[in-house]
């Protein structure tokens, strides 16, 4: 019975990564492409991801438990500008198995493709 709960939560906590990634992503692609990969637009891009909104106040909580926009190697949302009209937008968090609590984590992961169309 665990073991179904514990999959329903990390199969929901993935799907609301992937939905969050694809609207960040679509938030700098709907940018002028001049600006899309500038420091402001992925900072509010990678707050978009993890929060739902571009400017978090200090009270907002992650939409994921215990994500964050920079919070290392595998708890984070990376933004890559390198191939020329397009941008994609990728995110890491751990997950702790609820079975094994401290003593099993898995990382939930996703990423998304969009094409720059602003100016």
């Amino acid at each position: 019975m665990v073991g179904g709960v514990d999959f329903g939560m990390a199969f929901s906590a993935h799907a609301t990564m992937g939905k969050s990634v694809r609207n960040a992503a679509r938030y700098l692609g709907s940018l002028p492409k001049a600006a899309a990969c500038s420091s402001w637009a992925i900072a509010n891009a990678k707050n978009l991801a993890v929060f739902g909104k571009v400017s978090p106040g200090a009270g907002d909580s992650a939409l994921v438990s215990g994500w964050r926009t920079n919070g290392g190697i595998d708890n984070n949302v990376s933004v890559d500008c390198s191939t020329p009209s397009i941008v994609i937008v990728s995110a890491k968090t751990p997950y702790d198995i609820l079975v094994l609590p401290g003593a099993h984590t898995i990382t939930l992961s996703t990423q998304h493709e969009e094409q720059l169309i602003g100016d």
